[in-house]
């Protein structure tokens, strides 16, 4: 029984269902208390969700255990390095390369502390993800592994003439074809509204501004960048473009999904959100940090998140938190939480509607 529960979380590591992995580890840790394994692959699953506070602590216990593992190192360079401080990251990656002279991890991110080693570049590339490149490998999903033989068997089927057109046709994984949005040459010839006389516009763009806008909306959809899809689109929809493009941009809208915490990408930071809120409505966002005045109203759970505060030493930002899924989510005050909400205004200021909560069975 021990054996499978370790084996089914790394299992569902592999497939990037992380909240389901960690699920399953919170459950069994009286089972494997001494095991460097577990240790290392809970940490691994709370980096991946973005709980970095917990995930440290997993490592800590993980080291006392063995400390030259080359994974581990990685883990822990990687922690440094999102907070900043490149010279004990450095020293971790050095480490690695003693007892792995080939590592690519480590020489990439020796590389890109070398030569972009800033903390505005290394919370940016935090903020959209790149930065885990820098993390350990899960190896290849094997769910993705599926996909491409389904999305192989079904070129086969168009091959033969099986399949039909009837309404936008999917890509790989689910993705709709958009080329039917595509901007007409008169759409973009004249992008911009001719009489601004009637309307009030957060945004005075260009023509080239607004069909660049437009192309990244739809290209970030198409790389499953659906965070980065919806800024271009709110940008649109708040400027002076006119109403043949603005009315493509809200058909484009009802093609983007909500995320899990697994499929979240673009995740940006409150203070990114808070410089212009109405830039980033419709965004999805994983924020960790504590919650205070919760309250029913009605059929709907509130609070406020106090954005950051997971280790009670800084606060980013207090954001009125909503969630009116039934039953209510259980959310204990004293410990840390992540919460995966979407990005709303409310009287004109930042609020959060709650779709999932992850919180550590740990205070």
């Amino acid at each position: 029984m021990a054996h499978s529960s370790l084996t089914a979380a790394r299992a569902l590591i592999r497939r990037r269902s992380f909240s389901k992995a960690l699920t399953v580890l919170e459950n069994c840790e009286e089972i494997y208390r001494d095991s460097f394994d577990y240790w290392l692959t809970y940490g691994i699953a709370c980096l991946y969700v973005g709980d970095f506070s917990y995930a440290n602590s997993c490592f800590q216990h993980a080291r006392k255990i063995r400390i030259t593992d080359t994974t581990l190192l990685l883990c822990q360079a990687v922690l440094f390095l999102r907070r900043g401080d490149t010279e004990r990251a450095i020293q971790y990656y050095l480490d690695v390369l003693d007892g792995d002279p080939e590592n690519k991890i480590a020489q990439n991110a020796m590389e890109f502390i070398r030569t972009k080693g800033n903390y505005e570049i290394i919370r940016e590339w935090d903020a959209s993800g790149k930065l885990k490149i820098f993390y350990p490998p899960l190896g290849v999903n094997p769910t993705t592994i599926v996909r491409i033989v389904l999305s192989l068997a079904a070129g086969v089927c168009i091959a033969f003439g099986i399949l039909h057109v009837i309404r936008p046709v999917p890509l790989s994984q689910g993705r709709a074809d958009l080329s039917a949005l595509s901007l007409t040459v008169e759409e973009s010839r004249n992008a911009q509204e001719k009489d601004l006389s009637g309307g009030v516009y957060r945004y005075i763009l260009t023509d080239k501004q607004i069909r660049a806008s437009y192309d990244l909306a739809r290209q970030y959809f198409q790389d499953f960048r659906d965070n980065a899809a919806q800024v271009e689109i709110n940008r649109i929809l708040n400027s002076n473009a006119s109403e043949a493009i603005k009315a493509k941009t809200n058909m484009l809208c009802t093609y983007i999904e909500e995320p899990t915490f697994d499929t979240l990408h673009d995740n940006y930071t409150y203070a990114d959100v808070a410089q212009d809120p109405l830039l980033y409505i419709g965004c999805w966002i994983s924020w960790s940090g504590r919650i205070t005045n919760a309250a029913t109203e009605g059929n709907a759970f509130r609070c406020d998140l106090l954005v950051g505060y997971e280790n009670m030493q800084r606060v980013d930002g207090i954001v009125p938190l909503y969630f009116t899924t039934v039953p209510e989510p259980e959310i204990d005050g004293e410990r840390a939480v992540t919460v995966l909400a979407q990005i709303g205004v409310e009287n004109g200021k930042l609020s959060l509607n709650g779709k999932a909560v992850y919180q550590p069975l740990r205070k």
